[in-house]
């Protein structure tokens, strides 16, 4: 099953929340950093403690042109980094900047969403995307084209609502429709999740609280032991959204 997490302009916590759905999901995983703005998964959580020869770019590389698709598949896992906390989860890093993600083109992003279906399908392993921000045509329109979900990350405020319709407006032109696209609620507001949810006209995924000690560790590598954030209120939160996601998974899978 591919999941993709992804928002609009108003930046509501996509990386914070992949990481945090990543460090809960009950089985394995491969997650994928598909950021063109440039991302943050890796200088995260991982600062400092990923090498810089691996990722999406030398995928990319390796899986060129030609490369049958099972074989792509199977180069994504190659290029994608272990996290030391938590082996079943495998990460494989974004672009570092915006140039970087402007060079990655759209046969490559064709190619790469192949490969993660493959990926899925193949060696049973769930794949989780953090997709950026959709504020422009550019980026990684093929991964949710490809996607079984796609969450939408919106803050229950006016400003992150409106963000978030033109993304859905976006989504619908790119995807045809909405039927795999459900609203991912973060932290409190002055409007409850399910009448965010209806403002969008999308099913209501679930919510995750704003948690600012958390995503100071997820997002901006800050010092804390897996321990400690298990025990936040992001982590259990996270838990129980991926233990259903997964099951949606296994569901659809069987």
């Amino acid at each position: 099953m591919l999941t993709v997490v992804t928002s609009g302009k108003a930046a509501p916590g996509v990386t914070t929340s992949t990481w945090a759905l990543a460090l809960a999901w009950p089985g394995p995983l491969l997650v994928a950093d598909c950021d063109p703005a440039g991302g943050d998964m890796a200088p995260g959580l991982l600062a400092g403690r990923v090498s810089a020869d691996r990722g999406l770019l030398s995928w990319s590389t390796a899986a060129r042109r030609g490369v049958p698709a099972m074989q792509a598949a199977t180069l994504v896992a190659e290029h994608a980094v272990k996290l030391p906390e938590q082996p079943q989860v495998w990460l494989v890093p974004g672009v570092t900047t915006a140039a970087q993600g402007t060079s990655f083109t759209a046969e490559g992003w064709e190619r790469l969403a192949s490969a993660l279906q493959t990926s899925s399908a193949s060696i049973g392993r769930d794949a989780l995307v953090d997709a950026g921000r959709l504020v422009n045509e550019r980026g990684c329109w093929p991964v949710l084209r490809a996607a079984d979900r796609v969450l939408l990350a919106v803050r229950p405020s006016v400003r992150s609502v409106h963000a978030a319709q033109d993304a859905v407006q976006r989504v619908r032109q790119e995807l045809g429709d909405l039927a795999r696209v459900a609203a991912l609620v973060i932290g409190n507001g002055p409007y409850p999740a399910g009448e965010v949810a209806k403002a969008l006209q999308l099913p209501l995924a679930g919510s995750l609280p704003y948690d600012r000690t958390a995503a100071a560790v997820l997002s901006d590598g800050a010092m804390s032991s897996m321990k400690t954030l298990r025990r936040s209120a992001l982590l259990r939160a996270a838990s129980g959204l991926a233990a259903e996601l997964a099951d949606t998974a296994e569901a659809v899978a069987g």
